[in-house]
Order: structure tokens, then sequence, then C-alpha cells
């Protein structure tokens, strides 16, 4: 039955405007951006980052796999549409990746 309304489908659509405008919609997003990633990357992949931080429209990744920082930042156009495509929110626009450790004081 095409044209029907189904009020889960409008709720759906509204939610994550809804979710935008809470006060703790950074943590949504960013919780949102760490899962779309994993999904993206796979879990093998996922596990050798040892953080993601979305600080504003730029999302940060560390690994201490050089091969793997090398390989994310030549995908790092094709992982940003992927990643804005499946995590409705901010748009995120750059893809930072450092190779090392991740800070003792984050």
């Amino acid at each position: 039955m095409e044209g029907v309304w189904k009020p889960v489908d409008r709720l759906g659509r509204l939610l994550p405007k809804v979710l935008a405008k809470q006060p703790s919609s950074g943590r949504v997003i960013e919780m949102r951006a760490r899962l779309a990633f994993a999904e993206i990357l796979g879990p093998a992949l996922a596990a050798d980052c040892e953080s993601l931080e979305l600080h504003g429209s730029a999302l940060t990744v560390t690994t201490p796999n050089p091969a793997l920082a090398h390989q994310l930042r030549l995908d790092a156009e094709q992982l940003l549409e992927r990643l804005n495509d499946s995590s409705p929110g901010r748009r995120i626009r750059t893809l930072k990746v450092r190779t090392g450790r991740r800070n003792a004081s984050s």
C-alpha cells in the first residue's frame, strides 16, 4: 500500500532533527560517527583504531598501526562520503589520522 502514512516512518525522519537540538547532541553525533566508522571499516580494522574524536566537522582517528593510518589517509574521501551517508546529523568534512598511541591525558 504505497502512499499510506505510517507514524513510525515519520518518527524516523523527525528523530535525528530533534536529537540534534538537544544539549548533549554532540555526544549523540559522535557516537553515531563511531558506530558508522566501525561498520565501514569492519571489526578487525576498527579495533586497531585507539580513539575517534569528533570536534566540529573534523573526525580525528588515532591508530598505532602506520599501514592502517596510511590507508585511511588514502581513502579519506570515500570514508567521509560513506560516513556522511550512513550517519545523519552534523556533516563530517575532514578526516584527520594520527599515528601513535592515544594521549594518557585523554
